[in-house]
């Protein structure tokens, strides 16, 4: 499946940016690092768009028959080559962006294969595959309209540079000036480069943070011995997370598999475990202070997203 060569061809990249670090990249100040790579990705989307946009303008200055077969092919291939050049510099950036980030914490934390996957389809733009681990299922409250919210985000580049060029030629009567106007993309382009790039950056520095979080988390739990009912609790506070979070969270099942270690806990023994309702009775099985606890562990569990959706914010809500 293409999308899994695409996987292994970003992790492999990941691993040789481990084994050997980008001469460039590894120079830059780790503060200063996502910021250059947004702005790379601004240069790389403006002079890959530049470079089709100057042919076409020569083109139409030419004179030539966009319809004939050779000009067709020409057209065709200089988008094909410089639209690939531009997907493969971008990828390029974010996956060398992700090794470093890796890079500086390695010294403190290792992370397994699994978790460079999950930062690599991040730094890719690659959904999670649909796993079900421990019988939860995490698009229980996926929204309907999520497809169509796809759509129009990969859609927003074509669609804002066909409506400013449209307002542009209406408004800007004449003729001489009217050719320019696909300049404007260029720019449109590396505006919305550079702001994928900061999304996809923006992920996988929350995919990392919420690891190093989930192991001081179990560190935490090792120096002190809690209850039953609140280990019950905290696993159940996880799976229900897990089975609002609308994608695959290998954070989460790493904390699922790790809790398995405690002799206290046994998921198997816990009936219907993703579900809420029995999550909040089972808080009321908690003293104040493990109530607390838990609902501390709640908030941060919930702010490792970029933005929840209602049915996430009313569970937060119920819960507290």
């Amino acid at each position: 499946m293409l999308q899994d060569k695409i996987e292994q061809w970003g992790y492999n990249q990941v691993q040789q940016g481990l084994q050997s670090p980008h001469v460039l990249f590894s120079r830059i100040p780790h503060q200063y690092l996502t910021n250059t790579c947004i702005l790379l990705s601004f240069v790389v989307g403006f002079l890959t768009t530049l470079v089709i946009v100057s042919f076409e303008i020569y083109l139409t200055i030419s004179g030539n028959n966009w319809f004939e077969p050779l000009v067709l092919f020409q057209i065709i291939l200089i988008n094909g080559v410089f639209i690939g050049l531009e997907f493969y510099l971008l990828f390029k950036i974010g996956l060398t962006s992700t090794a470093q980030y890796i890079r500086h914490i390695n010294d403190k934390y290792q992370f397994c294969d699994e978790m460079k996957l999950a930062l690599v389809r991040s730094a890719l733009e690659i959904s999670e595959p649909k796993i079900n681990k421990y019988g939860i299922k995490p698009y229980r409250e996926q929204s309907k309209l999520r497809y169509l919210h796809i759509v129009i985000y990969s859609g927003k580049d074509i669609i804002s540079n066909f409506v400013i060029k449209a307002v542009l030629k209406k408004y800007l009567s004449r003729g001489s000036v009217r050719i320019y106007i696909p300049i404007i993309s260029t720019l449109i382009t590396g505006f919305w480069d550079a702001w994928v790039q900061m999304k996809s950056l923006r992920d996988v520095r929350l995919k990392l943070n919420s690891r190093i979080y989930a192991i001081q988390l179990l560190s935490q739990l090792t120096s002190r011995s809690p209850s039953t009912k609140y280990f019950e609790a905290l696993t159940r506070l996880i799976a229900v997370r897990l089975s609002y979070k609308q994608e695959r969270d290998v954070t989460l099942e790493y904390l699922l598999d790790e809790l398995q270690h405690f002799p206290s806990v046994d998921l198997n023994s816990q009936n219907d475990i993703d579900d809420p309702q029995l999550l909040k009775q089972q808080l009321q099985h908690l003293n104040t202070a493990e109530q607390a606890a838990i609902k501390a562990i709640a908030i941060d569990l919930f702010k490792f997203k970029r933005r929840l959706n209602k049915c996430e914010k009313r569970l937060l809500a119920e819960l507290m």
